[in-house]
């Protein structure tokens, strides 16, 4: 994952979540990842599901361990040792301020105030990611997202990315959009999957 995006957005919870707001969290990613749901699915469907499977799994090793879920937080700047966790949304509170080890450019150009924002930003890879992470994200950095709904007949699910364009890592204007691709698995009677 990049600073951009956290085991917490991979998760759709925040980082004050508890525990067992976590693991339901986890395993309702872990469920709407399963081979049954995935029958039938495109190859970029497919691929995309695996990237979700292997960061749902990381997100769930370091956040369901206290230990490492406090070393993760004070890594990315949630929380500083002796402070507990930063309330949720809060960012500098004036000129000059960094936000510390752990915290990309992006993030910190993201949270300047609308005069000092960069006129360009690096557009992270949020394939893999579901819907409402990936809107978070995205947002972070200054982008608008524009989806592409992939299934005709989906189940009421969150959507995860399969696709997106501009492509990770190009430099595109503050305020431009991201288009993803959205795949949900389709109701039952549905057809099965998406042309990629």
């Amino acid at each position: 994952m990049t600073s951009v995006i956290t085991w917490y957005d991979v998760l759709g919870v925040l980082p004050d979540a508890a525990p067992d707001d976590i693991r339901e969290a986890w395993q309702a990613r872990q469920a709407a990842l399963q081979a049954g749901t995935l029958a039938g699915a495109s190859s970029e469907v497919l691929a995309a599901a695996d990237r979700a499977r292997q960061a749902v799994q990381e997100a769930w090793r370091v956040l369901a361990d206290p230990a490492a879920r406090e070393s993760y937080d004070e890594e990315v700047g949630f929380a500083r040792p002796g402070e507990g966790l930063a309330p949720p949304g809060r960012g500098p509170m004036g000129p000059d301020v960094g936000l510390g080890e752990g915290w990309s450019t992006a993030d910190e150009e993201a949270l300047e105030p609308y005069p000092g924002r960069a006129s360009r930003v690096v557009v992270p890879d949020v394939r893999g990611l579901f819907y409402r992470a990936c809107t978070d994200a995205v947002g972070r950095v200054g982008l608008r997202v524009a989806a592409i709904r992939l299934t005709p007949h989906p189940m009421p699910v969150e959507g995860l990315v399969v696709g997106q364009a501009p492509a990770p890592g190009e430099r595109v204007r503050h305020d431009s959009t991201l288009t993803v691709r959205l795949w949900h698995p389709p109701e039952p009677g549905g057809q099965p999957g998406a042309s990629g």
